[in-house]
C-alpha cells in the first residue's frame, strides 16, 4: 500500500464563502451604474464625460472583487488588478449595450444579467491563475462545453433562441440565452488556456510560470532547500530535500538529500550534520552530490536555506558533478512523464511503502490531488 500522501502541500482554496455575496452586491452597483450610462448615452460631450465617469466608477466596483480571486502573488500587483477590472466591465457593457430596451423595463432580469457576467468574466479569470495543469483543466473546458450543449439543445427544443433579438425577446428569453453564451464563453476560455500551456508543456516540460499551486516564494531560489518528488531510475518517485542549484527553462538542477546512510560512498556523497542544519532538516542526511533535474511541477514546498558554509564548499568541491551522458535522458523528463503529469499524475508508484501483511493495518491510498 502506498503512503498517504502530503495534500494539504499541493492544494489550492477554490471556494470563498464571501465570494458569491460580494459578487452580488458588485452586480447590483453595477447595474445601477451601466442603466443610468444607458440612459444618458453619448449624445453630447457632456453626456460623454457622464458615461466616461460612470464607467470609471464601474471599474472601481469590479477592482475590489478582481483582487479578491487573484493569487497571492498578483493581489499586489494594482496595474493587472486595474487591467483585469477594466476587462470585466468591457465585458459586462458589451452585453448590456445591445439588451437597452428591454433590460431598463425588467431590472431583475438585468441584475441577474450582470450578475452571471460578471461571475463568468471573474470566474475565468480564475481558471487562467489556477488552473495549472494543462490536462486537468482541459477536462474542466469538456465538461463546460457538454452542458452548454445540453443547454442549447434543451433551449432550443423548447421553442427558444440563443440569439434572440433584444428589442422583441422577452426578459426570460434573454435571460436563458445570455446564460448559454456565459456557458461557452466560459468553456471556450478554459480549452484556449489550456491548450496555450499544453503545447509548450508536451515539448519542453512543465513552465516556471505559472506558479504551481499551493507553493510560495516562488520561483526556487538558488541556494534554497525545498521539498520535491524526485523521480528514480525505476520510475518510482519519493518526496526529498533538494538544494537548488540553477534554473532551465523546462527543469531545475538540485542536489538531493537523503537520510539513508551513505559512508561507505563518501566519494559521491557528503554528510550533512543535524547541529549545522536545524530548521531545515530534522535528523542528519546525506547530500549526493550527482546533479538531478527537476520538473518544476514536482516542487511541493521550501524548507529553507542552505548553510553558508556548505553552500561554498559546493561551489568549490570537484566532486560536484553533472549526469553521465551514457546514463540517458534524466529520469521523469520522457514524453510518457510530461504527459502525465499534465494530467497531476506520476508514472510509476511511490517509493515510500508500507507493509501489508496479515498482521498490520492497510491504509487509504491517495493519489496526487486534482487542483
Amino acid at each position: 500500500m502506498q503512503a498517504p500522501r502530503l495534500r494539504s502541500k499541493r492544494q489550492t482554496p477554490e471556494f470563498c464563502a464571501g465570494a458569491p455575496p460580494a459578487v452580488a452586491l458588485g452586480s447590483w452597483a453595477l447595474w445601477v451604474l451601466m442603466s443610468v450610462a444607458v440612459r444618458v448615452g453619448f449624445t453630447s460631450t457632456r453626456n460623454t464625460w457622464v458615461c466616461v465617469a460612470l464607467f470609471a466608477g464601474c471599474v472601481l466596483v469590479v477592482r475590489p472583487m478582481v483582487r479578491m480571486v487573484a493569487p497571492a502573488r498578483l493581489k499586489e500587483n494594482r496595474l493587472v488588478v486595474a487591467a483585469r477590472a477594466v476587462g470585466v466591465c468591457c465585458v459586462a457593457a458589451a452585453v448590456m449595450a445591445p439588451l437597452e430596451v428591454p433590460v431598463t423595463e425588467h431590472p431583475v432580469a438585468g441584475v441577474v444579467m450582470i450578475y452571471a457576467v460578471t461571475a463568468a468574466a471573474l470566474g475565468l479569470v480564475r481558471v487562467v491563475d489556477h488552473g495549472y495543469f494543462p490536462l486537468v483543466l482541459l477536462c474542466t473546458a469538456l465538461w463546460k462545453a457538454l452542458m452548454a450543449g445540453l443547454t442549447g439543445y434543451w433551449i432550443r427544443h423548447e421553442g427558444g433562441s440563443l440569439t434572440p433579438d433584444p428589442d422583441t425577446a422577452t426578459a426570460g428569453t434573454l435571460l436563458l440565452a445570455v446564460l448559454w453564451w456565459v456557458l461557452a464563453g466560459l468553456a471556450a476560455g478554459c480549452a484556449l488556456a489550456a491548450t496555450a500551456r499544453l503545447v509548450p508543456w508536451l515539448r519542453t516540460g512543465p513552465p516556471a510560470r505559472p506558479v504551481p499551486p499551493g507553493v510560495t516564494s516562488w520561483p526556487p531560489a538558488v541556494g534554497d532547500v525545498w521539498m520535491a518528488e524526485l523521480t528514480h531510475e525505476d520510475n518510482t518517485y519519493k518526496e526529498r530535500p533538494v538544494i537548488v542549484l540553477e534554473h532551465a527553462p523546462g527543469f531545475v538542477r538540485v542536489l538531493g538529500i537523503t537520510s539513508v546512510d551513505k559512508s561507505n560512498r563518501s566519494r559521491g556523497y557528503m554528510k550533512l550534520r543535524l547541529a549545522e542544519w536545524k530548521g531545515v532538516l530534522t535528523k542528519d542526511g546525506w547530500l549526493n552530490l550527482e546533479i538531478a533535474h527537476i520538473p518544476y511541477c514536482d516542487f511541493l514546498w521550501r524548507r529553507g536555506e542552505c548553510p553558508d558554509r556548505v553552500w561554498d564548499l559546493l561551489c568549490k568541491k570537484a566532486d560536484v558533478r553533472e549526469r553521465s551522458t551514457q546514463a540517458g535522458p534524466a529520469p521523469g523528463f520522457t514524453f510518457r512523464h510530461r504527459l502525465r503529469s499534465a494530467m497531476n499524475k506520476h508514472v510509476g508508484r511511490d517509493a515510500r511503502t508500507v507493509d501489508a501483511g496479515a498482521g498490520s493495518r492497510a491504509r487509504r491510498v491517495w493519489t496526487r490531488e486534482r487542483v
